[in-house]
């Protein structure tokens, strides 16, 4: 389930872009397949073409961190204003936005296509 939470996040950040790079029509039957439940992200993912490591590079947005996940052991961490989340709670969406930083997928899920959720850090 973490590996699907994980492209559910890089699938939705991706449809910023992917209208560019795919058929529409094509696409929208994706998400509606993915919102539908009738399949799996990397299913849809898998029918439109897309390697899943363009959707998962490095350019692409860290997705799926909770709190607690740190690098070093015993860090702790600091509140950073504002942390950006899914609005329907579907993917591990928890991003917090840098200082004067841009706002991380537009502010925007574009899966369900609606504002991200803003709560404080």
């Amino acid at each position: 389930m973490d590996d699907e939470r994980r492209l559910r996040a890089d699938f939705c950040a991706a449809l910023e872009w992917l209208p560019e790079e795919q058929e529409a029509a094509a696409l929208r039957a994706a998400v509606r397949s993915v919102l539908d439940g009738t399949a799996t992200v990397r299913q849809a993912i898998d029918a439109l073409g897309v390697p899943e490591h363009v959707l998962t590079g490095p350019e692409s947005a860290v997705r799926g961190w909770e709190p607690g996940d740190s690098l070093l052991p015993g860090a702790v961490a600091r509140a950073g204003g504002e942390v950006y989340r899914c609005p329907e709670g579907w993917c591990g969406l928890n991003e917090p936005r840098r200082p004067s930083g841009t706002i991380p997928a537009g502010g925007r899920c574009w899966l369900h296509d609606r504002p991200l959720r803003v709560v404080e850090a």
